[in-house]
């Protein structure tokens, strides 16, 4: 009897160490580095195996800015050049940009990979690869 109150305590305790946990700082977490072309090609070619290797996990993306716009919240996005002519890396940043990113600039961006979204084949649009949460490195 003492045992199972022993365990049911430590499980809530581990439960309660979980929930109030808080969001990754992206900043201190360590991070897998890859290519921007590489990383799309990857979703391309085999969406299952990379949704596996990348969709959640903090990446350092390095590539070519393409574009710098901001999304329907105000948030600064980076779409960051892929293989593809209508396909992109879309990386939402968790801050404004205050430096002067050029289009053309390579830069490498460090965020959580949230997966491949919806393509437009009416359109002749491919999906983009989203990232989120970003920062500059």
């Amino acid at each position: 009897m003492i045992l199972l109150i022993f365990i049911l305590t430590g499980a809530a305790c581990v439960g309660y160490y979980f929930y109030n946990k808080g969001p990754v700082n992206i900043k201190k977490a360590s991070a897998k580095k890859v290519e921007a072309a590489a990383l799309y090609n990857s979703f391309a070619a085999d969406s299952t195996t990379a949704q596996k290797n990348y969709s959640g996990k903090i990446l350092i993306v390095s590539g070519t800015v393409a574009q710098t716009t901001h999304n329907q919240q105000g948030r600064s996005v980076i779409l960051l050049k892929t293989a593809g002519s209508s396909s992109f890396i879309n990386c939402t940043l968790e801050q404004e940009i205050t430096s002067g990113i050029k289009e053309n600039q390579v830069i490498q961006i460090k965020g959580i990979c949230s997966g491949l979204g919806q393509a437009d084949a009416d359109l002749g649009l491919e999906p983009d690869l989203y990232l989120e949460r970003c920062i500059l490195q």
